[in-house]
């Protein structure tokens, strides 16, 4: 029993997670690098967030109280994520969920 438990441990850890699946993390994906296929990766992933760049604005702004100064989404395996930066803090946050992944302060 405790074998068991021990093994479904994580997939209960890294299931609360929203993440891509594979179908759509393979759209982001494409062996040709010609800017106008990269623009068509990023219209892919546009479409594929739930979490809008405004709703993402709000959430920096409450777990910040500061103004955003950059913002850019990006994927890294199989999570969307928007990366943004403000005066003093860097801030990663789940572009499927709205959850904060990460919370850094800069430093100069």
């Amino acid at each position: 029993m405790k074998h068991l438990i021990l093994l479904l441990t994580p997939l209960f850890v890294f299931a609360t997670q929203s993440t891509l699946t594979p179908s759509e993390h393979n759209s982001i994906h494409g062996y040709n690098n010609r800017p106008i296929v990269k623009m068509g990766k990023k219209q892919k992933m546009h479409q594929l967030h739930k979490v809008d760049e405004q709703e993402a604005i709000k959430i920096v702004k409450n777990a910040t109280h500061e103004d955003v100064a950059r913002m850019k989404l990006i994927h890294s395996g199989n999570i969307l994520k928007y990366k943004v930066t403000t005066k003093s803090y860097l801030v990663e946050i789940n572009a499927l969920d709205g959850e904060i992944l990460k919370k850094i302060i800069r430093r100069y």
